[in-house]
């Protein structure tokens, strides 16, 4: 049976009234998963029958490989189907593409993050500062 597990990133679109809103990434379509198998050239051995598969950078910037797939065709280098051979089939589908970075959530700084120097780190800076000098 196959599976599919994907990291779901949220992206955050604005409208134009101001509001933002926010939108799941989708799961890769049948075209981009075809497309995968059909030109993967990359090709990792997992143990028990099942092998990823992959499309190399190079791969990618061959028109055949994006042709139909539209904005779609992005996604690809970011794809990985493990496919089971002793069954001829998709075992699992990886969609590995990070979230976009203006969604990263970062905790906003408290009083009590700061950065020090150790007495040590003193230490060896002023040595190797009076090294530099003499």
């Amino acid at each position: 049976m196959a599976a599919f597990i994907a990291r779901r990133p949220r992206f955050k679109t604005n409208t134009s009234r101001g509001k933002t809103t926010t939108r799941l990434r989708q799961p890769p379509s049948g075209a981009l998963i075809n497309a995968v198998l059909e030109y993967a050239d990359l090709r990792d051995d997992m143990g028990g029958g099942r092998v990823m598969l992959r499309i190399s950078p190079a791969r990618l910037s061959e028109p055949k490989v994006r042709k139909g797939l539209g904005a779609d065709a992005a996604r690809l280098g970011e794809m990985a189907i493990i496919w089971d051979e002793r069954d001829d089939s998709v075992f699992r589908v990886l969609d590995g593409a990070p979230p976009p970075l203006a969604v990263v959530e970062r905790p906003a700084p408290t009083e009590d993050d700061h950065f020090a120097l150790t007495p040590a780190a003193m230490e060896y800076i002023a040595g190797s500062q009076s090294r530099g000098r003499g």
